[in-house]
């Protein structure tokens, strides 16, 4: 009785959290003209969720689990390490890893890291001499719990260290995210909020954190085979998006997916964005990979490639 009480507190207390998170800010967001840094924190993560065109909220389950909803980490039956990459335009490469630790009583802990560099930029003077190559690259660092409330339910907390690098400047922030995630027969449905902290300051500068919310539906129709997700994310300081992905398996070895997303408030269909992924899995290692076109932060089109170890509790 005791414990049923306390979960009943905990689930009402996450609840309201997200709840303000999702409407509370939209008011304030709509009239804040104010730039964003550590803009890295939105790409998203792993190859699956970008051939489902990232809508991944409620689909997310095991160590990739720590960027998406790190409710989706709890009930993991093994430990798991997920390793991903995929170079931008410019030299510009993404590198993330993170390590999920399967505990005996359906709580996960994990540990992840992401590091985007900017590869080489050429320096010049205030009078347009060039003073050599300097070095650029934005870092994340963050330790996550997933725990089981109910058989259906589980919740989520991520908190995470920032860092952005520009030569010999630099600046660093924190930040929390909570997630939500409950099983209902063939259906699941999550809700996020992500990279709520503090500023980044440079020098005399400060920027706001790309804070979001999300709320996410998956199914499962007609069995495992196939899974349909849609979801909506609010960015605090930003436009909304629709995702919505598909994914067909066969035999939980061969994978085939495809997704679509769209930016409110544009002008044109640069904000859009469609893409398509496979899979492979054998034994304990799954290779995935992903095909974007005209991703919304470049007009050029991204390859992701993620690997997935499955490792016995």
């Amino acid at each position: 009785m005791h414990k049923r009480t306390i979960n009943r507190i905990v689930f009402s207390w996450i609840l309201l959290l997200i709840i303000v998170a999702l409407f509370g800010k939209i008011s304030v967001a709509a009239s804040d003209g104010g730039r964003t840094s550590a803009d890295f924190l939105q790409i998203g993560l792993g190859a699956r969720a970008a051939g489902m065109g990232g809508a991944y909220t409620a689909v997310s389950h095991g160590a990739v689990s720590t960027f998406w909803n790190p409710a989706g980490l709890a009930g993991l039956d093994n430990h798991e390490i997920m390793l991903g990459h995929f170079s931008w335009y410019q030299d510009i490469n993404l590198e993330h890893g993170s390590f999920a630790y399967s505990l005996d009583n359906g709580t996960v802990l994990a540990a992840s890291m992401t590091y985007l560099s900017y590869g080489k930029i050429e320096g010049y003077d205030q009078e347009g001499f060039y003073t050599g190559e300097l070095t650029a690259y934005d870092w994340a660092g963050a330790l996550s719990a997933g725990f089981e409330i109910t058989e259906n339910l589980a919740v989520g907390l991520t908190g995470k260290i920032i860092s952005q690098n520009l030569d010999e400047a630099s600046a660093t922030a924190f930040a929390a995210d909570i997630g939500l995630r409950c099983v209902m027969n063939k259906f699941t449905f999550a809700l996020v909020a992500s990279n709520f902290g503090t500023r980044m300051k440079f020098e005399n500068t400060e920027e706001k954190l790309p804070a979001t919310t999300r709320i996410g539906i998956a199914a499962q129709p007609f069995n495992e085979s196939f899974i349909t997700a849609l979801e909506f994310e609010k960015k605090i300081y930003g436009r909304s998006i629709i995702r919505y992905g598909v994914e067909l398996n066969f035999e939980q070895h061969y994978f085939l997916r495809t997704g679509y997303k769209y930016y409110f408030d544009q002008t044109d269909d640069s904000g859009t964005g469609l893409s398509m992924g496979a899979g492979v899995r054998f034994n304990k290692v799954q290779f995935d990979y992903a095909y974007t076109l005209k991703d919304n932060y470049t007009s050029e089109d991204i390859h992701r490639f993620s690997l997935v170890f499955f490792m016995n509790n």
